[in-house]
């Protein structure tokens, strides 16, 4: 059975493998710039529509604060992702659009 902890160190060892690969690339990489990205939208897409789901009676006020718990969990590992990608929030009316770096 898959928990999420296997989950988890499954998903350290493809990342470990993908370091190696950077380090001497034979053949395909373990994970293409493709699936990082829908990777990381699918990390940053989540909410915390947890609490419906979960089947488990909540009175009002647990719903309110498991949700806000949700929600601060999931902002904390998106301004995580943010921080690693080095995001910085524009501060002109185009803040849609992404800060331009040199690679």
């Amino acid at each position: 059975m898959v928990t999420p902890v296997t989950r988890r160190a499954g998903v350290r060892a493809m990342l470990d493998r993908d370091e190696a690969y950077d380090q001497d690339p034979k053949g395909e990489p373990p994970i293409s710039v493709p699936r990082y990205r829908r990777a990381l939208r699918a990390a940053i897409d989540v909410g915390p529509e947890l609490v419906a789901e979960q089947g488990m009676p909540r009175s009002g006020a647990e719903a309110k604060a498991y949700s806000a718990g949700v929600r601060d969990a999931l902002d904390t590992v998106v301004g995580a992702i943010a921080q690693e990608i080095e995001y910085v929030p524009a501060t002109s009316p185009s803040a849609d659009e992404p800060p331009r770096t040199e690679r």
